[in-house]
């Protein structure tokens, strides 16, 4: 999925329209300044539009602000159109909406809700990289300095030293300050069950990861973010556990070189488990195109302390 992406190109004309007729019988330029800001609009934003233009030219202006808002790293349960359909959902009586633009604007809320979720649980994984600038594995923040991967990933790659490097997605620049050496003399690992609590030297201000120890089942919805070929990271489309064990779950996303160590995500955007890669256990039949994963609940006790 593309949490970035809150408004569709085929979905604009129709978000015009509807917004023109708001325009059209909120036609006061102070009313319509008065409206955003009770819609929890900041002032930046607001201050770009001209509020005493013909409804058409007002509509137009705003999808088009929407269309280009980039949701801020400091502000990641905020996107203006977000709050101001919601808005607009919550007194469509007193706008006289339409029934049509009502379930546009409650789509529109919805998929960006999930957006800012996703974008949210984005914010807490970085790519490890060794030497600097070189991803080899993915991992996720689970406390304000504890990063959680796999220990394969150090292993494999005899990494003396490494770093976690946030914030890596393709509209970004590579800053200074989103990177941060790891204390590898102090990890918490396990070469058994695959995992590595690393402490990050420095303060991340990024989020950190909400984790649970929740039982996982077949069939049910996940979704990955990761650093495929240690690149920009992505965050998978939805897929699905497709087989449990005490130990491990499989799953049928796609992923690629760089992902070991990601974190997978339930449908509330818990953290639930990491990505290990090819199975390679023997004991248990493997359904073709999935890969492994080690959930929480099978380490939990030896993480709890370490969450945030």
């Amino acid at each position: 999925m593309n949490p970035e992406s809150f408004l569709l190109q085929t979905e604009v004309t129709s978000l015009i329209l509807a917004l023109n007729l708001f325009a059209i019988r909120v036609n006061v330029a102070s009313d319509r300044q008065e409206v955003l800001e009770n819609a929890g609009i900041d002032m930046a934003f607001i201050s770009n539009l001209r509020q005493d233009t013909k409804p058409n030219i007002f509509a137009q202006a705003l999808v088009a602000a929407f269309k280009t808002y980039c949701v801020s790293n400091q502000r990641l349960d905020y996107h203006p159109m977000v709050r101001f359909l919601k808005h607009l959902c919550e007194l469509a009586p007193i706008y006289q909406l339409a029934d049509k633009d009502v379930a546009l604007f409650t789509r529109l809320v919805e998929r960006g809700e999930e957006n800012l979720k996703a974008l949210t649980a984005r914010s807490t994984v970085g790519r490890i990289e060794s030497p600097k600038g070189t991803g080899i594995g993915t991992s996720v923040l689970i406390g304000k300095k504890i990063l959680l991967t796999c220990d394969h990933i150090f292993t494999k790659s005899r990494a003396q030293q490494a770093w976690v490097r946030f914030n890596s997605t393709p509209n970004s620049y590579a800053l200074d300050s989103d990177v941060f050496e790891l204390d590898l003399n102090c990890a918490n690992r396990s070469s058994r069950e695959d995992y590595a609590l690393i402490p990050v030297k420095g303060e991340p201000k990024q989020q950190t990861a909400i984790s649970t120890d929740a039982i996982l089942d077949s069939g049910q919805e996940i979704c990955l973010i990761h650093h495929p070929q240690g690149q920009h990271v992505v965050v998978s489309e939805l897929g699905h556990v497709v087989q449990v064990g005490e130990d491990y779950i499989d799953h049928n996303i796609s992923t690629d070189e760089g992902s070991s160590g990601a974190p997978i995500f339930n449908r509330d955007w818990k953290l639930v488990a990491i990505h290990r890669g090819h199975p390679g256990i023997l004991g248990r039949t493997l359904v073709p195109g999935t890969t492994s994963g080690l959930p929480l609940r099978s380490f939990w006790t030896q993480i709890q302390s370490y969450l945030s």
